[in-house]
């Protein structure tokens, strides 16, 4: 399982980003995906067409993964044994979101993500 981080989102629903080859990469897997609801609600935080949305949550096997209390613990602990940067929180989320399935995060933002790693986060490279 995959789990997408909002850049990659983003780069499957706009063909001008600069990571699109990245998310084709990703999509050429042929992997499950899913995306924590963190990402979903951060990519619904600009303009979507919801078409668009729409068409995504159907490439979106795995689905929404909802942000249940087992996770905000992790995020909590997380957010706590990483500095408590308040840039960090929503990261901490995602992260502890995609442990928590056992899944790796795909991320164009590759060093958001990791402080994490050494907590069990598995971080797909971009290059």
């Amino acid at each position: 399982m995959i789990h997408l981080d909002t850049s990659i989102l983003i780069a499957v629903s706009d063909p001008s980003d600069a990571h699109v080859s990245f998310a084709k990469r990703l999509l050429s897997r042929g992997q499950p995906m899913a995306v924590s609801a963190c990402v979903w609600s951060e990519f619904h935080s600009r303009p979507v067409d919801p078409l668009h949305a729409k068409v995504l949550a159907r490439l979106l096997e795995g689905g929404i993964v909802s942000f249940d209390e087992a996770t905000a613990r992790l995020a909590g602990e997380l957010f706590y044994l990483t500095g408590s940067n308040r840039r960090t929180q929503m990261d901490a989320m995602i992260a502890a979101t995609a442990i928590q399935a056992g899944a790796e995060l795909a991320t164009a933002n590759p060093g958001d993500f990791r402080p994490f790693v050494r907590f069990g986060l598995s971080v797909i490279p971009s290059k």
